[in-house]
């Protein structure tokens, strides 16, 4: 391993330590009415309600930089300085409307072909939406943005930008499925789908999900996902038809990580331990949601390993993971258990930070060495 490899890594480390400190600092005062926290409105601010702005402030100036301020970093960096020169200058390209009205309005404001500032509002938007979503929905903040830093989904964001913006939108957005205000969410992800039109998945996925899957529905689902494996010459040729630029390329090629079905496995796992322990008379709404949606990612997972870049709508569903893991363990009512729960939970999570760094630096993933074009004279240019 190079030096730069090291030094990129410990880079990495730093930044996940230094903003999970400042994420343990936030305090979450509020009340929450429902599932979706309620503001007070009198327009005051209190001590605590400052340092959270600071702290939070803190936490995404040090990601965004990090993320706006890199060059050649990720696995399609290069590709998307090549389709925004495209888009352009009215070349031909499979990106979303989306996208490419964006790329034309930040070029001709800039004067140029300034792909940096592209990944820098991407960036900006991602980041913003994330931290939002983590601050108004999760149970425990500072849990969920540990886990969005072990988890390596905050150095994923630096691939395959368009994506986990729309990712962004959609985990904002399950506010609205929690509430039954599904006009705003189908608009929501109508908007998420000019950027990245897979997106579009989650309409009747997380419509189903809001509601309380019996035994047989989920023996059923899996029998019947058997059985598309069992078929995927067939299903793999009607998703040609949504994607088909996918073909004849080595997306096609399939496959799933090991690491994201054994974690869907274990979160499930602390799931029905959490269920069994803890029956209570009415399942909630919020959790069961999150669980339903885990579950349905190692199906897809394992069943759908066939499809191209399957890895992308699991993400739809295991993301889920931020909010779910957080509720269970605040939910458990012994002290001792719960820091003993919380521990494990914290060790697999560093685990796989490891894992997950240790290939970061292999085809498909491309975060290391990390490059900023601050030092850099090089550059992306297109005739």
């Amino acid at each position: 391993m190079s030096t730069d490899m090291v030094i990129s890594i410990f880079f990495y480390i730093l930044i996940a330590a230094v903003t999970i400190f400042m994420a343990s600092k936030v305090q979450i005062c509020e009340q929450r009415t429902g599932r979706i926290r309620a503001y007070k409105g009198t327009g005051l601010q209190t001590r605590r309600e400052s340092l959270n702005r600071i702290y939070l402030v803190g936490i995404f100036m040090i990601l965004f930089l990090c993320s706006a301020l890199r060059f050649g970093i990720g696995n399609d960096y290069r590709q998307y300085t090549q389709t925004a020169h495209e888009v352009y200058v009215g070349g031909y390209v499979v990106t979303e409307a989306g996208f490419n009205w964006l790329v034309r309005i930040i070029y001709t404001l800039a004067g140029g072909e300034y792909y940096e500032l592209v990944f820098a509002v991407f960036a900006f938007a991602t980041l913003y939406i994330f931290i939002k979503a983590f601050y108004e929905q999760s149970t425990d903040f500072s849990m969920t943005y540990f886990l969005f830093m072990m988890l390596g989904l905050y150095f994923q964001t630096y691939n395959t930008m368009r994506y986990y913006f729309a990712l962004g939108i959609v985990l904002y957005a399950m506010r609205y499925v929690l509430n039954r205000d599904l006009i705003k969410f189908v608009f929501c992800v109508l908007l998420a789908s000019l950027f990245h039109k897979s997106v579009l998945l989650t309409i009747p996925v997380y419509w189903m999900a809001s509601f309380v899957w019996k035994r047989w529905m989920i023996i059923t689902g899996i029998a019947f996902s058997a059985g598309c494996f069992l078929a995927k010459g067939i299903i793999l040729k009607i998703a040609l038809l949504f994607y088909p630029s996918y073909e004849n390329t080595v997306y096609l090629e399939g496959g799933t990580s090991p690491i994201s079905i054994l974690r869907g496995v274990l979160v499930m796992g602390l799931y029905l331990w959490y269920h069994m322990r803890y029956r209570k008379e009415q399942e909630d709404r919020e959790l069961l949601f999150y669980a339903q949606l885990n579950l349905l990612s190692v199906v897809v997972c394992v069943f759908f390993s066939f499809l191209p870049v399957v890895t992308r709508i699991a993400y739809y569903f295991s993301v889920t993971q931020l909010f779910l893991i957080p509720m269970i363990l605040s939910g458990i009512e012994e002290e001792k258990i719960h820091k003993r729960v919380k521990c494990i939970v914290c060790i697999a999570c560093v685990i796989l930070f490891i894992v997950f760094l240790a290939g970061a630096d292999k085809p498909g993933v491309g975060l290391l060495p990390y490059r900023s074009w601050l030092f850099e004279a090089e550059r992306y240019l297109y005739k």
